[in-house]
C-alpha cells in the first residue's frame, strides 16, 4: 500500500494538470482513523522547481487561512525519494465529501439555496482577500480560479472554497508574468481576459458567473474556441438571470448578479462580502428552508452512495470499525439451540457439556474439572445402578417436557438469543433475513441491526397452522402441511431497485460534453446522473471543436461508469 508519511493512500479522486488529489487515511491507537484529502503535484512535475515552488506557495497561503468555508490544512511534507534523492511533496487537507458546484448545476437548486451557496462560498473568498502578513500589511490574495469546479457543497450543507493553486499572492515565490492569463476562460473577468493587473474584484464577477449558472443551468459565456470565449467574456451582452432561464426570480436577486457582473470594476460590486450581503437579503426576504436543511433532504442519494462507496473502498476491516465496537472486535451471531429428540438421547459422557431442552436458555459447558451439582469424580463412582437410575430419570423427564411443550409456539427465550445476536453480529455476516440487500451497508449502521424497539419478544401464534397431536381439539382445523413460518419482526422490504446510475468524466485540457446529441456543460463531470441504459458520449475540443472522444457507455442502475482521457 502507498503511504505518504503517516498517510495510506487510499483512493485516487481526482487527476488534474498540476497534480492529483487522494484519499487518504491515518490511524493512531486506540482505534483513532481519520480521513483526510491529501493533494500532490505529477509525477513528470516533481523534477521542475517552478512547480514546487508554486506548491509550496499554496501550502504557506492556506495555512494562513482559517475559515469555515476554506478546507483546513493539516500537514505539509515531503516523502523520502528513492536512494535518499528529492522526495514527493504531499499537501494534506480536510476531506469534505460532497457535490462539486458543477454537479450542483446540473440539479437545478431553488433560487434561494443557490443564493444561500454563493453567500457562503463569498465568506471564504473574502477572508482570503483580507489576509494580511504579520506586520498588518494585506497580501492582495486573488483566487484567479473561480469556477464550479472548485466551489463544493458538502453532503451537510458546508460550501467549500477549493484549489489556492495559481491564487495571486504579494511575495509569492512563483510571479506570473506580465500578458500570462491564468484560469479557465468562462470564469473568467473582463480584466483577467485581457490580462490586465488583478484584485479582489475579479474574484467578485467569476462567482457572480458562478451563481448566473446555478439559476440559470447554462454558462454565461460560451464559443467555439478559447478565443471566442475570451472575446465573449470582454464584449458579449450579459443577460440578467431571470431573462436567460425565462422564468421570474425572487426580488433582488437579479439585481445582485448583475451589479457584480459590472465590466467596469468601479462600477462592481466592491467586494465578495457586499455580494454575500446582498445575496443574505434576497433569501431572507424568501424564507424556506436553510441550505444545511435542503441538502440534509435532497442528498440523501448523494450522501448514501457516498457511505455505500467508503463501505467498499476501505474494505470490510473500515466497515467493521465503522460500526462495530470500540475495540474493533464484534460478537459472533448466537445459535438457536436444537430442538430435543422424541427419543430418549444415550447418557451423556461425564465429559462432555450439557445439552440445552427446548424451551430453556442453552446451559453453559460443563467443565472437565468442575460441575455445579455433582462434586468431581462422583460420576466414576456411580456404578452400574447408579447409572440405570440416571437413564431411568432423563428418560422420564424428556417424556414430561415433550408432553408439556409438544404444542406450544416457540418460546420467548429463542426469539431473545435471536435479537441479542443481530445486535452483535459482525457486519460481514451475512443477515438472516434472505429480502435485505447490500445496499443497505453503510459505514453509519449495521446490516443487521433491527429497528430502535426490537428486543426479545415473543412470536404471535400462528393461526394457520394445526397442532401436531394426532388427535387434534374438536375447535382447531388441521392443516395437511405445514405453511411457512411468518417473516421477522424487523424484516424490511427489499428495496425498489433504481433506475438510474452515474457517469464520472474527465479531460485534460477540458473539453465540452454532448450526450445523446444534448450538451452537458464541459469536463470535469464528477457524478453526472443518467438513465440506466446505453448512451452515445462525445468530448469535444472547445477551441477547435474536434471530437476528441466518441464513446457508447451503458449505465447501470446504482454504479458510476468513468472516462477519462488526457
Amino acid at each position: 500500500m502507498r503511504t505518504l508519511g503517516a498517510y495510506e493512500v487510499v483512493h485516487a479522486l481526482k487527476t488534474g494538470g498540476m497534480g492529483e488529489v487522494l484519499l487518504a487515511r491515518r490511524r493512531g491507537p486506540g482505534g483513532f482513523e481519520q480521513l483526510v484529502a491529501i493533494k500532490t503535484i505529477r509525477a513528470e512535475l516533481v523534477a521542475q522547481p517552478q512547480a514546487q515552488a508554486m506548491f509550496a506557495d499554496e501550502a504557506r497561503l492556506l495555512a494562513r487561512l482559517t475559515h469555515p468555508a476554506i478546507a483546513t490544512v493539516f500537514d505539509f511534507g515531503e516523502a523520502p525519494g528513492l536512494g535518499g534523492g528529492g522526495g514527493e511533496r504531499y499537501l494534506v487537507m480536510e476531506y469534505v465529501p460532497g457535490l462539486r458546484f458543477r454537479e450542483l448545476v446540473d440539479r437545478r437548486p431553488p433560487p434561494a439555496i443557490a443564493a444561500r451557496a454563493i453567500a457562503e462560498a463569498c465568506r471564504g473568498l473574502h477572508a482570503a482577500h483580507e489576509l494580511r502578513d504579520l506586520a498588518g500589511a494585506p497580501l492582495g490574495v486573488v483566487h484567479r480560479d473561480i469556477s464550479p469546479e472548485n466551489l463544493m457543497l458538502g453532503h451537510d450543507g458546508r460550501v467549500k472554497v477549493l484549489d489556492f493553486g495559481i491564487a495571486l499572492v504579494k511575495g509569492r515565490e512563483t510571479v506570473t508574468e506580465h500578458g500570462t492569463i491564468k484560469g479557465k476562460p468562462p470564469y473568467m473577468s473582463p480584466e483577467q481576459a485581457r490580462g490586465e493587473a488583478l484584485d479582489r474584484r475579479s474574484d467578485v464577477f467569476s462567482i457572480a458567473l458562478v451563481l448566473h449558472e446555478l439559476l440559470t443551468g447554462a454558462p454565461v459565456f460560451t464559443g467555439d474556441s478559447l478565443y471566442a470565449v475570451a472575446r465573449a467574456v470582454v464584449e458579449a451582452a450579459i443577460a440578467p438571470p431571470s431573462a436567460a432561464r425565462g422564468t421570474a426570480l425572487p426580488p433582488g436577486l437579479d439585481d445582485a448578479v448583475m451589479a457584480a457582473l459590472a465590466r467596469d470594476r468601479d462600477a462592481r460590486a466592491p467586494t465578495a462580502a457586499a455580494l454575500a450581503d446582498a445575496l443574505d437579503r434576497v433569501a431572507a426576504g424568501v424564507g424556506g428552508e436553510s441550505l444545511a436543511a435542503w441538502a440534509e433532504r435532497a442528498l440523501v442519494d448523494e450522501r448514501e452512495a457516498h457511505r455505500r462507496w467508503l463501505v467498499q473502498v476501505l474494505g470490510g476491516d473500515g466497515a467493521a470499525r465503522a460500526v462495530g465496537r470500540s475495540s474493533g472486535q464484534v460478537t459472533a451471531p448466537l445459535a438457536p439451540p436444537p430442538s430435543p429428540s422424541p427419543s430418549p438421547s444415550p447418557s451423556p459422557s461425564p465429559d462432555a457439556p450439557a445439552r440445552p431442552e427446548q424451551g430453556r436458555a442453552p446451559a453453559r459447558p460443563v467443565s472437565k474439572d468442575a460441575d455445579s451439582h455433582i462434586a468431581p469424580g462422583s460420576h466414576r463412582r456411580a456404578g452400574p445402578l447408579g447409572l440405570l437410575l440416571l437413564l431411568l430419570l432423563l428418560g422420564a423427564l424428556a417424556l414430561v417436557l415433550l408432553l408439556l411443550t409438544r404444542d406450544a409456539p416457540r418460546s420467548a427465550p429463542d426469539a431473545a438469543i435471536v435479537a441479542r445476536a443481530s445486535l452483535d453480529a459482525a457486519p460481514s455476516s451475512p443477515p438472516p433475513d434472505a429480502t435485505r440487500t447490500p445496499s443497505s451497508a453503510s459505514p453509519d449502521a449495521s446490516p443487521t441491526a433491527p429497528p430502535p424497539d426490537a428486543g426479545p419478544r415473543t412470536p404471535p401464534p400462528r393461526r394457520d397452522a394445526g397442532p401436531r397431536a394426532p388427535a387434534p381439539p374438536v375447535d382447531a382445523a388441521p392443516t395437511p402441511t405445514p405453511t411457512p413460518p411468518a417473516p421477522a419482526p424487523d424484516a424490511a422490504p427489499a428495496p425498489a431497485a433504481t433506475e438510474h446510475g452515474y457517469l464520472k468524466l474527465i479531460a485534460e485540457p477540458f473539453a465540452t460534453i454532448r450526450i445523446d446529441g444534448i450538451g452537458h456543460g464541459s469536463t470535469p463531470k464528477y457524478k453526472l446522473r443518467l438513465p440506466a441504459g446505453p448512451h452515445d458520449v462525445e468530448l469535444i475540443s472547445p477551441d477547435s471543436g474536434e471530437v476528441r472522444l466518441r464513446r457508447t457507455v451503458t449505465i447501470v442502475p446504482g454504479q458510476t461508469v468513468s472516462i477519462s482521457i488526457p
